[in-house]
């Protein structure tokens, strides 16, 4: 796949049909768009990769990283038009359909950037997960705890966290979150993760940040400083340490 970006009017015809679609889930995707010259053209320097069915969001931003690396080019990640042509190019898995072939693709923002809100990019279903992803490169899996469900879902807990910069951009906090939200065997999020639990987190890291320097603090050591209303995740990825040291 040689990845291109929309032009003006590639991106409103796109938005055109996810507004269709919301009255004609069934309707089918307008992949001819995607080459169409008179709404796209290529990236320059040229980056091609080949599709594949990610397993999650982490899968898909290294997939992302390693097609620019090859190609020794970067990512236009304040460019629209390559996300919301992106976003049609793996539409099947950023709105799939269900049993009966009806899509439900949600707010425009999850597919085309919001140009007068670019702060709320971390809306958008593939931008999103590449921000952290590139935040978290020398360690990415530290930022496990957003990036490990689908891409069509990222979930409560992925926009609590990811829509506050002070604690998606933050080693400490994030390898802490992901040390005890995130089950290492299953690579799935731990039941009870969402809701009030990450709201908790999220007011705790804003008073730690002001005493400690949480980049240096190791995840084990930093969940003992913890409350007891966070003892269940805590004894949970202690258990599992003990168990895959065993």
């Amino acid at each position: 796949m040689q990845f291109r970006r929309f032009h003006d009017a590639g991106i409103e015809a796109f938005r055109d049909y996810l507004h269709r679609l919301r009255s004609e889930p069934t309707l089918a995707p307008p992949w001819g768009m995607l080459t169409d010259d008179a709404l796209s053209e290529p990236l320059h320097p040229p980056i091609a990769a080949e599709p594949e069915q990610f397993e999650n969001r982490m899968a898909f931003a290294r997939w992302l990283h390693d097609a620019a690396e090859a190609a020794k080019a970067t990512i236009p990640r304040a460019d629209p038009g390559f996300w919301a042509w992106l976003s049609l190019a793996l539409f099947d898995q950023v709105c799939p359909a269900d049993g009966n072939g009806r899509r439900k693709p949600g707010a425009d923002a999850r597919h085309i950037p919001d140009r007068a809100n670019w702060q709320r990019r971390y809306r958008h279903l593939l931008a999103n997960p590449f921000d952290v992803f590139m935040l978290h490169r020398d360690n990415p899996e530290r930022a496990a705890v957003v990036l490990v469900n689908p891409l069509h879902k990222p979930g409560e807990l992925t926009e609590q966290f990811t829509a506050r910069t002070e604690i998606v951009s933050c080693p400490g906090t994030m390898a802490l979150a992901s040390h005890l939200y995130v089950d290492p065997t299953t690579k799935t999020r731990r039941r009870g993760a969402s809701g009030k639990s990450a709201r908790r987190f999220g007011k705790l890291m804003n008073q730690y940040t002001r005493t400690w320097d949480l980049p240096e603090i190791q995840p084990a050591r930093f969940a003992e400083m913890l409350p007891g209303e966070f003892d269940r995740f805590k004894e949970a990825a202690q258990s599992q340490e003990v168990e895959a040291a065993s």
